[in-house]
């Protein structure tokens, strides 16, 4: 296994127009040793003729084809154990790569003790600040080990085991790896200069909703990993799982919904049911979601 080069692992379904953009940016990188590994999991949407095509005009693109949909923790396992390279690059096939990206991302690797690097998130471009649910997707400090910008040594992957996919649901099984490695004393850095720009995405109530799981899966870290589970932050608010300011909205919803619909209109917002998919339905959702984990894994608060 080659060390002195990276490979960079994406998982991709049926998102062509997002991934066309990501490989041309990552085929503008400064870094110079690397390959493109590609995992399509099962796409239907022109995804495997257009790898297949590109993989003949570039040595560097290696291709992988899943026979059914695994997700996307089984697609960038498939993709490390394919990898040739001791540093295993991750980015999501709905990023956009900086030109200077990866040869940031990996100069940390110069120090042996570090195991893994986490990049920075900006969502279109830096300064952007948005609306709610563009703001899930940023992470501008490299505060959080998400799947999108992050690398590892491969020896540590080997080590400490790979994504686990039973945390797909919750679209945290980055979390979870991250905070595994922590609990084996795998040193890590935040590199924030390391920079990818996530597309602009076309958010529906539906994969509103499905992000209501998000937060749901902390209850479980908190069990598995009592001592290293908060080690990147955590979005519950004074970590409290059932937590006083989520009774306040409950009993004046009617009139927080409607004082934060006239501030939506006054500030332009005109995606009215994204609006109300998150006031009330995705608060509610979220709560519910956090609170069943709580009661199953027998955690209230930390």
């Amino acid at each position: 296994m080659a060390q002195d080069g990276c490979s960079i692992i994406i998982p991709t379904y049926n998102r062509l127009h997002y991934l066309e953009k990501c490989i041309a940016s990552l085929k503008r990188l400064s870094f110079t040793n690397y390959e493109i590994i590609v995992v399509d999991d099962f796409s239907h949407d022109g995804t495997k003729e257009y790898l297949e095509n590109l993989k003949e005009k570039d040595n560097r693109v290696h291709v992988l084809h899943n026979l059914q949909t695994s997700g996307p923790s089984k697609s960038r396992n498939r993709g490390i154990r394919a990898s040739q390279y001791g540093i295993c690059a991750f980015i999501d096939d709905d990023c956009i790569a900086d030109e200077n990206w990866l040869r940031l991302l990996t100069d940390s690797f110069h120090d042996t003790n570090v195991m893994f690097v986490i990049g920075a998130t900006h969502y279109i471009q830096k300064g952007y600040k948005g609306r709610f649910p563009e703001r899930l997707v940023r992470n501008t400090d490299a505060a959080w080990p998400m799947s999108c910008n992050i690398a590892y040594r491969k020896e540590a992957l080997n080590s400490a085991g790979y994504f686990d996919s039973s945390f797909d649901v919750y679209s945290n099984e980055d979390t979870e790896l991250a905070i595994r490695m922590v609990q084996k004393g795998y040193a890590f850095v935040r590199e924030p200069r390391a920079v990818v720009y996530h597309q602009q995405m076309n958010w529906t109530a539906e994969s509103l909703l499905k992000a209501a799981r998000n937060t749901s899966v902390f209850p479980i870290l908190k069990r598995r990993y009592p001592e290293h589970c908060f080690t990147f932050g955590t979005p519950i608010s004074g970590r409290i799982f059932i937590h006083p300011e989520d009774y306040a909205y409950l009993l004046t919803f009617p009139i927080t919904t409607l004082l934060l619909f006239i501030r939506h209109a006054l500030e332009g917002g005109k995606d009215y049911k994204i609006f109300f998919t998150r006031w009330p339905c995705y608060f509610f959702l979220k709560r519910y979601y956090l609170y069943r984990e709580s009661i199953r894994n027998k955690i209230l608060c930390i």
